[in-house]
């Protein structure tokens, strides 16, 4: 039996520009461009502070997160996940719009812009199930869950499906309306977006001294 020739070594002066030249000329695996729109846009979120490296390149190491999902992630941060925009730049299509809704198709468009009714729903869900997740983390803080005023992340079923409980405080979708300027309508109360849960910490309370009765009140 034929055995395959050992792989050969090459030599690189460094990890980086060679190693990204030497990948591109055997692999064509293209060049990162550090003046595109995607690198400058990571690059604001972490000096501002916004994002945080730990947290949000926590999937690339989690066991919970299948390997394909990691795939995904990253061509999506990366502006590599594949769509009609790229079809047409490869030849492969004449038309950018969405194969199953009139809009123009795009990353951000399959993740949660598509206006099709099943994906609608799926997004939405996915949408619901992330914050539910994100309530029941908050919840297993101890006091912080019956801080919760108000809640619409999923119907109840879904709430149940996760064993979640809804405190009384917070089985009301709308926004209570103690939370809006004293001269804020109810038509616009109801009607404005709602959004997924409010939380309300109690604040530090603060002493100050009374000169009048001579004592500390709140």
């Amino acid at each position: 039996m034929a055995h395959s020739p050992p792989p050969k070594l090459w030599c690189l002066p460094n990890h980086r520009d060679a190693l990204q030249a030497h990948m591109h000329f055997l692999h064509k695996l293209g060049n990162a461009k550090t003046e595109a729109n995607y690198h400058e846009y990571y690059q604001t979120l972490i000096k501002d502070g916004t994002a945080n490296g730990a947290i949000s390149n926590a999937y690339l190491t989690s066991s919970d997160v299948p390997f394909k999902t990691k795939c995904i992630i990253m061509k999506y941060r990366t502006g590599t996940l594949y769509n009609q925009k790229h079809a047409v730049l490869f030849k492969l299509s004449t038309i950018q719009t969405c194969p199953l809704c009139p809009q123009v198709d795009g990353a951000l468009h399959i993740l949660s812009g598509c206006q099709h009714t099943q994906l609608r729903n799926m997004i939405t869900e996915r949408h619901n199930l992330a914050c539910r997740m994100i309530f029941k983390a908050i919840s297993k803080t101890g006091s912080l869950g019956s801080c919760v005023v108000s809640m619409d992340i999923g119907s109840n079923e879904r709430m149940t499906m996760q064993n979640l409980q809804i405190s009384e405080t917070a089985e009301s979708r709308i926004v209570p309306e103690w939370l809006f300027p004293p001269r804020f309508s109810d038509k616009d109360r109801f009607t404005s977006s709602r959004p997924d849960f409010v939380l309300v910490i109690p604040s530090a309370a603060k002493t100050r001294k009374q000169t009048n009765v001579g004592g500390w009140v709140l």
